[in-house]
């Protein structure tokens, strides 16, 4: 029992607590440095496959693959494999093997390693395999950790996508009419639609309220230059058509805001 200096001169840090900083500082995740060297990408040739550098962290307990590390893969059979990263802290080992099987993926060992010793299996990648050839797994996810920069980024662009005003490129049918595309049911159910007539009136209503009545239509009224008149508004196969109440009325923007 007592106190540990850790950032301190002298101070004699263990691996242990080096691996929880280490895994705090990564946001508890488990993966692949995102962005930094190559990733650890790789590709297959004459059965065997070729990893480029990267780092790993598994529980914070960071791993280098050096440039060009292969392994090999026998077709002997059909089978699913797995390359695994496979970190031991039992015996403070790291070690790179395969994992394979008949009729699907393997199971891994996963090892919360925070809270005890023991093997955590990390998939580099996936492959499958027959009598004669050998394939990688195009559509395996694998496991990344992105840096707080990249986190931060991303979510502003969301947010940017989400509460930000999307303006839809108008499309002219005939006088009084307008269309935009390539919006889904979803999004529309999702936001608050905006319509300019004449740069002046702001016509506004729930895109949801599309679908109340079958046919994915509703009339919405509008007042405009001391007169009332109403706004044809149809949902068809990702194409929204804007028919205003006067054929001389321009609908000069468009927005959907979530």
């Amino acid at each position: 029992m007592g106190l540990q200096k850790i950032t301190f001169e002298g101070g004699n840090v263990t691996a242990k607590i080096d691996a929880d900083l280490y895994h705090f500082f990564n946001s508890y995740d488990v993966g692949i440095l995102k962005s930094l060297k190559n990733e650890c990408s790789m590709t297959l040739a004459n059965n065997t496959i070729t990893f480029q550098d990267g780092y790993v962290s598994i529980y914070g307990r960071v791993i280098y693959m050096e440039n060009q590390t292969t392994i090999g893969v026998t077709p002997d059979s059909s089978k699913s494999g797995y390359v695994i990263l496979g970190v031991n802290t039992s015996n403070n080992e790291v070690n790179l093997y395969l994992k394979e099987q008949t009729g699907g993926y393997p199971s891994l060992t996963l090892t919360n390693l925070i809270n005890n010793d023991g093997l955590y299996e990390f998939v580099l990648c996936a492959y499958t395999k027959t009598t004669t050839s050998v394939t990688l797994n195009q559509a395996y996810q694998r496991k990344f950790i992105l840096s707080p920069k990249t986190i931060i980024n991303n979510l502003e662009q969301r947010l940017l996508v989400k509460y930000i005003p999307q303006r839809k490129t108008l499309t002219k049918v005939s006088n009084g009419v307008y269309q935009f595309f390539g919006t889904s049911s979803t999004e529309l159910m999702e936001s608050l639609v905006y319509v300019f007539i004449n740069n002046t009136t702001v016509i506004s209503f729930p895109g949801d309220s599309l679908f109340i009545h079958i046919g994915s239509n509703r009339n919405v009224n509008y007042r405009y230059a001391g007169g009332d008149y109403s706004l044809s508004v149809v949902y068809e196969n990702g194409v929204v058509t804007l028919s205003c109440g006067n054929t001389m009325h321009n609908i000069t923007s468009a927005y959907l805001k979530k």
